[in-house]
């Protein structure tokens, strides 16, 4: 079992080498690498469960609209409503065509990328420096660092010539951070640690050598990861109001019906032909139109989207976006653009 070391920042690069039980010269053994691959499983990060064709079929059956919808039809077949209940029928597979090979297209594309994301190391293992994927990598590798290098896990820095790295994707800082391998007090805050580099960071610089201190889900990146996994899914506010409408409209038709039967039938009328009208009353209230017009609607923002270069692997998500009134950052042009601009310098002499 590797040591636990606690504060890596706070250790001289020897304290940190001798815990981990590894040389600087040396690297890691085959033997200590597969122990601590047992230890520590692959160097990946937790990814959601792929969905399937089926799911993301199903999943647009999920609004309330579209299963009232699905009931009208039902219920006019069932009364012989033969034209009702085809129109119906079209609007409902319209809109689950547009919304499934949409969502599905995103999805894949997504996926597509995180294959495109494989990344390569070069790591110091048995004397010899070996270029591996990333995956591979354990808590005590060696890691060669050079400018253009993406950092594929958290690192103490053991050696450093000049060295930088771009480290915006985690602290949301865009000037590059120089690096060192001095040791640091143990309160010091992320954004400070000079003498570490992080998983999904990159070298803009220089060149060094660092040892692994955490993969996968243990690292900086992973705890952000993983709290993004433990929140909570929300309805977007497109799907609120159309749940808070499709309740509201089952009232109304469960209303309609009843009122239309009941007073025909106090009049003296056909039973059955009191039901079929207040079917057929309580299904024209149903708006057949609204779920293919949003669809549409939301089809057209995702496409506009992707123009962009930004992918939506989910539909509703879209208007999301657009129902945002306020948003409160200090680092602007860090987030959409990943740089800081001057704009204005204000000398003591006010000019």
């Amino acid at each position: 079992m590797v040591g636990d070391l606690g504060e890596p920042w706070a250790l001289t690069a020897e304290q940190v080498l001798n815990t981990l039980e590894v040389t600087q010269d040396q690297g890691l053994a085959d033997h200590q690498v597969q122990a601590r691959r047992k230890q520590f499983g692959p160097n990946l990060l937790k990814r959601t469960r792929k969905r399937t064709a089926w799911e993301i079929l199903v999943s647009q059956f999920k609004s309330l609209i579209i299963l009232l919808l699905a009931a009208a039809a039902a219920v006019s077949l069932a009364f012989g409503e033969w034209v009702d209940s085809i129109a119906i029928g079209a609007v409902l597979i319209i809109n689950t065509l547009i919304g499934f090979f949409t969502e599905l297209k995103a999805r894949r594309s997504m996926e597509a990328l995180y294959r495109l994301g494989t990344v390569q190391s070069r790591a110091l293992r048995n004397g010899k420096v070996t270029e591996l994927s990333a995956e591979e990598l354990v808590p005590g590798d060696i890691i060669e660092l050079e400018g253009g290098d993406v950092i594929t896990a958290d690192l103490r820095l053991i050696d450093a010539a000049n060295l930088q790295a771009d480290e915006s994707a985690l602290t949301g800082e865009s000037v590059p951070v120089a690096k060192d391998t001095h040791p640091l007090p143990k309160d010091v805050p992320l954004a400070d640690r000079r003498n570490m580099a992080f998983k999904g960071t990159s070298i803009t610089r220089g060149s060094g050598l660092g040892v692994v201190i955490a993969t996968g889900m243990n690292t900086e990146i992973g705890k952000i990861t993983q709290l993004v996994e433990e929140a909570e899914e929300e309805r977007t506010p497109l799907e609120r109001r159309l749940n808070d409408l499709g309740h509201r409209l089952v009232w109304v038709t469960l209303a309609i019906a009843v009122v239309v039967v009941v007073s025909g039938l106090m009049a003296g009328k056909d039973s059955l032909l009191m039901i079929k009208t207040g079917i057929a009353l309580a299904v024209a209230t149903i708006p057949e139109g609204l779920p293919i017009v949003a669809t549409i609607a939301l089809a057209r923002g995702m496409l506009r989207m992707a123009r962009k270069r930004a992918l939506v692997t989910r539909l509703s998500a879209v208007e999301t976006l657009g129902a945002t009134n306020i948003i409160c950052t200090d680092k602007t042009g860090t987030l959409t653009e990943n740089r800081m601009t001057i704009v204005k310098v204000k000398t003591a002499s006010n000019t």
